[in-house]
This record gives structure tokens, C-alpha cells and sequence, in this order.
């Protein structure tokens, strides 16, 4: 009986000692956001990209947009440089990221005027309604005015969006169209994108890129869940020292349910350890 009774104290005194282990390693799985960077500065060239001093991002070219990264949530400071030159940083900013938020770091504005700046918008990686898509329109174009866009013989999907703004991610049904990007207010095309797909269940981000001066304005369509397998799942806000996001809407994930089974299998085992040692007496 003795033997017995000793076994099920060390196992019990084990059990104790896995769920103590577990429970900060199930917090910490909330406490990380998605984050991922966008090279949007026409005039700018190919960057390194730093998160509190460690490199993160090589050589990245214009109009690349990474795969999202796993930062711990809070402040991050992030920098910039010119690939292979790490004496003048062309962005130093401070970017705070919530537990469960996804992120879009953008630099845009250019060097020429010493306007290029990290831009953060917050990313919604939820899954549309069946049958739909779900897009965003985000104005990186540092010398294009206020744009409507429109699909082709549909109604105008964007209406005065200015730089460096975006829009609220909309839905529409999946499918391709041809996008008329307008002077806002007028029928003045500045920009025709054809052929934009779509797909049923997926989440996009249209990226105005490009200039006025050097008639490079484009469109850069990128499926933002397709780089990641996270979903936002908390309530949200991201800043930088001059721009700031809305808050994003919870999804309905949790990180208080693992954290209570774990809570209550410690209890279990509390009461399972009382027990054996009233039976001992």
C-alpha cells in the first residue's frame, strides 16, 4: 500500500511539475504578433531590414512584400538601411504591435525629398464569407492625389483615398475584374488594372505604387493570408511616432481557454495529492 502511495505522489508531484512548465509556454504562444515588411519607396534602393538591431530582411528589392515575421508583442524598433550600409539608417522608427495582431510595415515617400517614412497598417487575415473575397486598397503613391477606384461597370470600391491611407478591408464576390483607379470625383483614369483575380476565401491588399512624375504608377495585388498561417484573433492598435491604425475586430479566438484546462488540471492534481495523503493517514 506504502509502494502505491508513493507512486501516485511522484506522479502526481510530475504531473504538477509539466503543467507548471506548460502554462508559460501556452502564454507565450498569445503573446507574439504577425508582422511583415513592404518596400514601397519608388526612389529608394534595395534594403536591410532590422528589428531591434538584428537583421531580419536582405536586400530587398522595390515593391517586395515579405512573408509575416513573429515578433513578441510590444514596442519594436525598426530600421532601414541601404543593402550593405549600416551608417544612415533611411528609416529608424518605433512600431508597437499587440498579442494576436497581424501587421503591414510599409516604407513609402521617397529620399529624394526626405519624405520616405514606415507606414503600419493593421491587417485583418480573417476568411470572408463563402463565395467571397475580401480586399483592402492601401495609397503608397507619394505624389498621385486623392483616388477613387473603380471595378469596371460596378460601383466605385475606393472613393477619395489619399496618401498614405487605407481602406477598411471590404467584401466582394470572388472573381476578376478590370479596376479603374480615377482622380477622386472625376472620371479621369489614371490607372487601369486589368484582369485583378480574386479567389473565393482569400484576403488581399491592393498597393498603389509608383509616381506621377516618372509614370510608374501600378497596382500590386498581394494575397495577404497566403504568406502566413496565423489569424488575428485580439483587439489591436499599431503606432509609429506619426501614424497610428484602428483597432482590429476580434475574431473570437482565445488564449484564456488552454491557459484554464491547464489551470484546472493543476487544481485536479492538488485535490488528487490531498486525497492520497488523507488516505495515508
Amino acid at each position: 500500500m506504502s509502494n502505491t502511495i508513493h507512486r501516485v505522489l511522484v506522479l502526481g508531484l510530475a504531473l504538477l511539475v509539466t503543467l507548471a512548465l506548460a502554462v508559460p509556454a501556452l502564454a507565450q504562444g498569445s503573446e507574439e504578433a504577425q508582422v511583415r515588411v513592404a518596400h514601397l519607396s519608388p526612389d529608394a534602393p534595395n534594403v536591410d531590414v532590422y528589428v531591434n538591431g538584428e537583421p531580419a530582411l536582405t536586400d530587398v528589392p522595390y515593391t517586395t512584400v515579405s512573408s509575416y515575421l513573429s515578433l513578441p508583442a510590444g514596442k519594436q524598433q525598426v530600421t532601414v538601411y541601404a543593402t550593405g550600409d549600416t551608417s544612415n539608417p533611411v528609416i529608424d522608427a518605433p512600431v508597437e504591435v499587440a498579442a494576436g495582431g497581424a501587421y503591414t510595415i510599409v516604407a513609402v515617400g521617397l529620399i529624394d525629398d526626405s519624405s520616405i517614412t514606415a507606414q503600419v497598417y493593421q491587417d485583418d487575415l480573417r476568411s470572408p464569407s463563402a463565395g467571397n473575397a475580401k480586399v483592402r486598397v492601401v495609397h503608397a503613391s507619394p505624389d498621385a492625389g486623392p483616388v477613387d477606384v473603380i471595378p469596371r461597370s460596378g460601383d466605385p470600391l475606393v472613393e477619395g483615398l489619399a496618401f498614405p491611407e487605407d481602406t477598411p478591408y471590404a467584401e466582394v464576390p470572388a472573381g476578376t475584374y478590370t479596376l479603374d483607379v480615377n482622380a477622386a470625383g472625376t472620371n479621369q483614369t489614371a490607372l487601369t488594372v486589368p484582369d485583378a483575380a480574386l479567389a473565393s476565401g482569400g484576403v488581399y491588399s491592393a498597393f498603389a505604387v509608383g509616381t506621377v512624375y516618372a509614370d510608374s504608377l501600378d497596382v500590386l495585388l498581394v494575397r495577404d493570408d497566403a504568406s502566413t498561417s496565423a489569424s488575428a484573433s485580439a483587439s489591436a492598435s499599431a503606432t509609429t511616432s506619426s501614424s497610428a491604425a484602428g483597432s482590429l475586430p476580434d475574431t473570437g479566438g482565445s488564449t484564456w481557454l488552454p491557459l484554464t484546462a491547464a489551470l484546472a488540471l493543476t487544481i485536479s492534481g492538488v485535490v488528487g495529492l490531498a486525497l492520497v495523503r488523507r488516505i495515508a493517514a
